[in-house]
């Protein structure tokens, strides 16, 4: 609407003035009404529990103040209905998820898509459950996390959770942080006047992207698949080059695509070139949203270049007089399966194919050029008539643990310790892997404890420049510690699951848990975000304990 409303001036202003009309917008302009906001949402949630700490039953209503427009922001409160439960064994959910416009900046999709505040209100949940039983929160955690042999895990709302072992990567978290010296940090931290506290935090990272949570909210949207495609072509040189038609801003798209073709036809990344399609030439595809790049685009590339070997073989087992299931491809061309004498090379398969017609297959079209467009799996299907729908394909799994304190003068956070299992399946691009995860830690950090599109009473913004709304820098992110481990999907081409909402879905979550032990030797809590200085001062003043500031 912003956009349509700028250009209606712009084209007003052109004739009457007579020469070019541009917009130059200030920052308060920009925070105000052009850049958006993130979730801006409200949890009840009710949790029935036994006394041995099993969670048997959770009801949640979510109300969110999407703004002044709505767009697609209404459609974060459908993604979690994907991962409502969490990674935990609770068989019976309600859901209930409004939006309401405001006169606010308007809201539009951020990192995790809705998922990372419903992380948080889950967490929070537990972490009160333990609190209420005085039980260990990690043993809670450990009594209610799905077991690696329940796997596919079918959850109330009719996902089935594809592949995780959430009692290994919470371990592995757990003993890289040495959560018993841990402890005894923490109490020697207070011992010192400082309030201090560690934080848990075991959430999912729903991947894949799958748009099936849309016919949910209008049932005249029928759309059943979120696609992509690659297309990879060998030229007369030998030389690969791939196609892809989504745009990268940073995700490494290009590394991806290089390093899956270059594992399929058993060439060096490098060696291979990506391009990007432009709008005229674009191929089936979507856009690089809800962790979905490793799947989709990596399944894509996957697809096109097998195709592209599978061609290969079947011309050098032609002109070897075998059949195709007797060729083994290798990194330099195709051999006979037990006799490596019989083989022909990557450069004599590659010239047959673009210049000797007369050498290839019978019916075979010349070139080395394949498309492959893949289907989000276990997409393709609408929502049942009492509205159960398989969400994201594949679950990505991540376990917190960090140890924070606060400062009794000045309630300025500091983080001591920060660990972060994760399990993403195969990574294909380690280092793409842990970047995205740091990133997505730092991010939370900032929603933990800084960034608010803050109003007053009146409705008058507070926010408006980058003094007032604050963002995490080098001297706020700690250290981070990424402990890997590896649980495969069934359901992809090699294993891998979604990483690119990493780290954020879980560290607001274990950063709040954090504050709240510290803050909890003092008969205080906070239930909202951020925690900043003056809301841990205003809990303070307003709790039952006796040391207040």
């Amino acid at each position: 609407t912003r956009s349509i409303a700028v250009t209606g001036v712009q084209t007003c202003a052109l004739p009457i003035l007579g020469r070019p009309v541009r917009l130059v917008e200030d920052r308060l302009e920009n925070m105000r009404g052009g850049d958006m906001q993130g979730p801006d949402r409200l949890f009840e949630v009710t949790m029935g529990f036994n006394g041995d700490g099993q969670i048997r039953a959770m009801r949640m209503r979510a109300l969110d103040d999407i703004g002044a427009y709505s767009g697609r922001s209404p459609l974060q409160l459908g993604k979690p209905v994907g991962a409502i439960v969490g990674p935990y064994k609770i068989k019976s959910v309600a859901y209930l998820a409004q939006a309401v416009m405001t006169n606010k900046t308007p809201q539009e999709a951020v990192r995790g898509f809705g998922q990372s505040p419903t992380n948080y209100a889950i967490e929070t949940g537990i972490d009160k459950i333990a609190r209420f039983l005085k039980m260990d929160r990690v043993e809670l955690r450990r009594r209610n996390l799905i077991e690696s042999h329940q796997f596919p895990y079918l959850i109330p709302s009719g996902t089935h959770y594809d592949s995780g072992d959430y009692h290994t990567v919470l371990g592995k978290a757990l003993d890289t942080a040495a959560f018993d010296e841990l402890v005894k940090q923490r109490d020697a931290l207070r011992a010192q006047g400082l309030y201090a506290g560690i934080g848990i935090s075991t959430c999912l990272e729903p991947s894949g992207g799958n748009s099936s949570f849309e016919p949910l909210f209008n049932p005249k949207n029928a759309t059943t698949t979120w696609m992509d495609s690659c297309l990879v072509r060998i030229d007369l040189s030998g030389h690969v080059t791939a196609l892809m038609g989504t745009s990268s801003s940073g995700q490494a798209h290009e590394t991806l695509v290089s390093t899956v073709v270059g594992e399929v036809l058993d060439r060096h990344p490098d060696s291979i070139r990506v391009l990007h399609a432009d709008s005229l030439n674009a191929l089936p595809s979507n856009s690089p949203v809800g962790s979905r790049m490793a799947i989709m685009l990596g399944g894509a590339a996957a697809g096109a270049a097998k195709k592209l070997r599978d061609k290969m073989l079947r011309i050098a087992a032609y002109r070897l007089s075998v059949g195709a299931e007797q060729m083994v491809w290798s990194e330099d061309g195709a051999h006979v399966a037990g006799d490596a004498s019989r083989r022909m090379s990557w450069d004599a398969i590659v010239e047959i194919a673009h210049r000797k017609y007369h050498e290839l297959p019978p019916g075979m079209e010349p070139g080395l050029q394949e498309k492959f467009v893949w289907e989000v799996p276990t997409g393709g299907q609408m929502p049942t008539e009492d509205g159960r729908v398989q969400m994201y394909p594949c679950h990505s799994f991540e376990a917190h643990v960090l140890l924070a304190s606060i400062d009794p003068q000045t309630f300025k956070v500091r983080i001591h310790r920060y660990v972060c299992g994760h399990d993403c399946g195969v990574m294909i691009s380690p280092d793409v892997v842990h970047g995205m995860t740091y990133g997505g830690i730092a991010h939370g950090l900032g929603a933990a404890l800084m960034e608010k599109f803050a109003y007053s009473p009146d409705g008058q913004l507070l926010a408006g420049t980058f003094m007032d709304y604050l963002l995490p820098s080098s001297q706020e992110v700690p250290p981070i510690t990424i402990v890997d481990h590896c649980t495969p999907s069934p359901l992809t081409e090699f294993g891998q699951k979604g990483s690119g909402e990493a780290g954020y879905l879980g560290s607001p979550a274990a950063i709040a848990g954090a504050l709240n032990d510290a803050l909890s030797v003092h008969g205080a809590s906070i239930d909202h975000l951020p925690m900043t200085p003056q809301a841990i001062w205003q809990a303070l003043q307003t709790s039952n304990g006796d040391n207040k500031a």
